[in-house]
């Protein structure tokens, strides 16, 4: 399971902390943490609702209730109202708390912790997140993506990780894989873990060279997963010169259907040239990459390509053939040479394939297909891994 209160007061710093109140809500997941001084203070603008993230542990010393005691019981069910885990506090100003602020977190189980003052918040900052992130990696461990990715992830195995990873997952999800020369993954993962106002939107977990980014909302609404994308990127500092693959949106039961789709858009959008906004929009590619592992697919683009694969010229014309939809002329452009040249190249095509009865549409589906296969197996994954597999 994610990371509970009770999993926090087992950690370094949780030896330092005590329950005053809350005993039913020990089992309260814990995915971030934040501070509150003077968020609450009645003389400061500022929205907790909006700018506090759900399933937060809160650290405080109710600073802002200094020289008025009653805000402290306004503050926790506001806490309680937004979805926080829990609150621990310094006894710098209060020693004790009023008795209407126990009894309110008791009858609603919402726990309140008191710490030693020798506690810096930033240990406590530094466990909490190491602890959820060390959560993320087992639940989304290489090995747990590669059996995603490969489709031999079961059931049960797949429900392990949806209870088990810091993201409170709403009804859909979406996955984006993202990488690229320019892309620090390592960077990117620290950053993501330090973001204020994000984690229930988004996960971020490493994969190989590059780093999967699982989106979550309460609409099947490609726009708003979009939206959440360009949040993440905005936020993380990923811009241009990076490659990347969205899956479609789906619900969460079936996310592992989400990686899959997920690495197969960015396969696609790699051997095709061009960015796709998801997988639904990769076309032929949609039925051609879950099928890549078998033996039959294997075998027709070897059987395509061969003949001809020592042949730059051909097999570079056959590329552009295909990267200009089946236009002669922009071929040639792009080749900078004569459509006549262009149309003896593909009749030699046809000659060592033994196509030359197809018509030019057929012979420009079978090439599309046979270089689609062909280059998305040549397209290794981080882990040498074919998604199609």
């Amino acid at each position: 399971m994610a990371l509970t209160v009770k999993d926090v007061m087992e950690l370094p710093c949780g030896h330092k902390m005590a329950l005053l109140a809350g005993t039913k809500g020990l089992d309260r997941p814990v995915v971030t943490v934040e501070i509150a001084d003077y968020e609450f203070d009645p003389d400061v603008e500022y929205d907790a609702a909006l700018e506090m993230e759900a399933s937060g542990f809160i650290i405080t010393s109710f600073l802002f209730a200094k020289n008025d005691p009653s805000l402290i019981l306004k503050s926790i069910k506001q806490m309680y109202d937004i979805g926080m885990s829990c609150v621990a506090y310094k006894r710098i100003i209060y020693d004790e708390l009023p008795p209407e602020v126990i009894a309110f977190a008791e009858e609603k189980g919402f726990p309140i912790l008191t710490m030693d003052n020798d506690l810096w918040f930033e240990n406590i900052i530094f466990d909490i997140m190491y602890a959820v992130q060390f959560d993320d990696k087992v639940y989304l461990s290489e090995e747990n993506i590669d059996a995603m990715l490969s489709g031999s992830m079961n059931r049960s195995e797949l429900d392990i990780i949806l209870k088990g990873v810091s993201l409170k997952l709403r009804p859909y999800v979406a996955v984006v894989y993202i990488t690229g020369e320019t892309m620090d993954a390592g960077r990117i993962l620290r950053s993501f873990y330090l973001l204020k106002g994000f984690h229930s939107k988004g996960l971020v977990v490493r994969y190989g060279d590059g780093v999967f980014l699982i989106t979550t909302s309460a609409r099947d609404d490609h726009r708003i997963h979009d939206l959440i994308r360009q949040e993440a990127f905005e936020l993380l500092g990923i811009g241009e010169g990076v490659h990347m693959g969205m899956s479609d949106v789906h619900e969460k039961t079936d996310m592992d259907k989400a990686f899959r789709e997920s690495w197969q858009c960015l396969v696609a959008s790699l051997v095709e040239g061009k960015q796709f906004a998801c997988f639904g929009d990769t076309g032929i590619c949609r039925v051609l990459l879950p099928t890549i592992g078998s033996e039959e697919s294997r075998a027709f683009a070897k059987d395509m390509l061969e003949p001809f694969r020592d042949n730059a010229d051909l097999l570079e014309t056959a590329g552009e053939y295909i990267a200009a939809g089946g236009d002669i002329l922009k071929t040639a452009a792009k080749l900078h040479c004569h459509q006549n040249t262009i149309r003896y190249r593909l009749g030699r095509i046809r000659e060592l394939t033994g196509l030359e009865d197809v018509t030019d549409g057929e012979l420009y589906l079978q090439l599309k297909a046979a270089l689609l296969i062909d280059g998305a197996m040549a397209i290794s994954g981080p882990k040498d891994q074919n998604p199609g597999q």
